[in-house]
C-alpha cells in the first residue's frame, strides 16, 4: 500500500501526487469518481469503458419497431 499526504487547498481542491498519477496514467482532463464507504473516501480512475458507458447512457433510447423481420433484413444483405 502506498500512502502519500496532500493538503486541501482553499477551494477544497486536492492534488493527486505525481507517483499515483503516473501509476494510474491519470492525465489533465481525465475523470475520477468519488465514493464514501464508512469513514473512507475512495477515488477511482474512470476507465475508457466507464466513460463510454456514461456517454451511451445519456443518449435517448428509442423503442425498437416490432414489425420488422431483422433476420430477413440481415440475410438480404448477404445476397443469394
Amino acid at each position: 500500500m502506498i500512502s502519500i499526504r496532500s493538503k486541501i487547498g482553499e477551494r477544497g481542491q486536492v492534488v493527486i501526487p505525481k507517483p499515483i498519477r503516473e501509476m494510474f496514467d491519470l492525465k489533465a482532463g481525465g475523470e475520477v469518481s468519488f465514493k464514501v464507504e464508512d469513514d473512507k473516501i475512495i477515488i477511482e480512475a474512470k476507465k475508457g469503458e466507464d466513460i463510454l458507458e456514461d456517454y451511451l447512457s445519456e443518449i435517448e433510447k428509442k423503442e425498437e419497431p416490432e414489425d420488422i423481420d431483422w433476420d430477413d433484413k440481415y440475410y438480404r444483405q448477404l445476397g443469394d
